[in-house]
């Protein structure tokens, strides 16, 4: 995987560099200072992808079985994605979850819904069973990182939660539980973060388009100031989608290899920490995300991300790993919402979710 797009190393340290000093500098004044080299920099990009001819997407490894010491040879320690194919086929999530289940069960649960995209958007306050309706009649709505197992701690026994522990890698920390709830056509744009996903599709069908991180140079995503990276939104006002392919917006994008991924009730996906991807629901679909950090190995395979995230400012670090389990809620500091959602519950002092 990281010679897939073969961009010379002294181009991605070059671009590391920039990101680097945009993450501490801001690139407003960063870029003022640099848009020359940059300019050379981009031009030289160019041309080295087009020599290189255009970009495809090959599918995933998809296996019926694995060993663990082969899942961590072959895939987790090379952070190469992998689909093990009806592996939770028996596992009680999917054979009893799907929206009714959920409603019937947790529909009165109070949530905070955001839309998301190359910039966050504003949130809307609804409950589990009203987006469960919206869904229902059509709407496309979708609803990320509904905390799940942090409300209602009986589901773990709907997984095997002894086969995901067993195949987390070396010392980890930030254990957490992702649900996603998405009506048919949900979208979410190209983006990264700094945490390794076990994902369990439960319900419908999900489509992955994933790119290495040696891509980040061609994606260009505006500095993070939390662990969670989106792609930039630059032309038309558009999102790249890699399910579509709008190159005439973002041209260099034509010239990128990556992975994709069609994922059926049962199946275990493995997404590496800070491989780039973009998700798309062919049908209406419930996914599970089981995350969590490896500091050692993930900074032995991407120390500059690795290094960035240790200096975020929304949230620090520490605060990431302590409310790892409600991801919405770093969405909503981002987007510079907490603050105003809190005042409007009287939170005097913001230490977990504020829904």
């Amino acid at each position: 995987m990281k010679a897939l797009n073969k961009i010379p190393s002294s181009l991605r340290f070059k671009y590391g560099c920039y990101q680097f000093f945009d993450h501490f500098l801001t690139r407003k004044r960063f870029f003022k200072w640099s848009k020359k080299s940059r300019t050379r920099f981009y031009k030289k990009l160019e041309e080295v992808l087009k020599q290189n001819g255009e970009g495809k997407l090959i599918p995933v490894d998809r296996v019926k079985s694995i060993s663990k010491k082969d899942f961590f040879k072959n895939y987790v320690k090379k952070g190469i994605p992998l689909v093990i194919e009806g592996y939770a086929k028996d596992w009680d999530c999917v054979k009893k979850w799907s929206l009714e289940y959920f409603k019937e069960l947790h529909g009165d649960d109070k949530i905070v819904f955001m839309e998301s995209g190359g910039y966050l958007r504003d949130y809307e306050e609804s409950t589990l069973g009203e987006v469960i309706d919206d869904i229902r009649g059509g709407k496309g709505k979708y609803y990320r990182f509904y905390p799940l197992l942090k409300r209602h701690p009986e589901h773990i026994l709907d997984f095997d939660y002894e086969w995901l522990r067993e195949h987390r890698d070396g010392y980890n920390v930030g254990e957490a539980f992702h649900t996603f709830i998405s009506g048919q056509g949900g979208f979410t744009p190209i983006h990264n973060a700094g945490a390794e996903n076990l994902f369990i599709q439960v319900y419908g069908e999900k489509k992955w388009v994933l790119y290495p991180t040696e891509a980040t140079c061609v994606i260009d995503p505006s500095p993070s100031y939390s662990f969670y990276r989106s792609a930039p939104v630059r032309y038309n006002n558009r999102d790249f989608n890699p399910f579509e392919l709008n190159y005439e917006d973002y041209p260099l994008y034509r010239y990128l290899n990556g992975y994709s991924v069609h994922l059926k009730p049962g199946d275990v996906f493995y997404n590496p920490a800070y491989m780039w991807h973009s998700v798309k629901n062919p049908t209406d679909s419930i996914g599970v995300g089981y995350r969590f950090f490896t500091p050692f190995k993930t900074f032995a395979r991407t120390p500059l991300y690795f290094f960035l995230d240790l200096f975020a400012f929304k949230a620090p670090i520490w605060k990431t790993w302590r409310n790892f389990d409600d991801i919405n809620l770093f969405h909503l500091m981002e987007s510079g919402k907490l603050k105003e959602l809190a005042k409007k519950k009287g939170v005097q002092k913001i230490t977990e979710t504020v829904s």
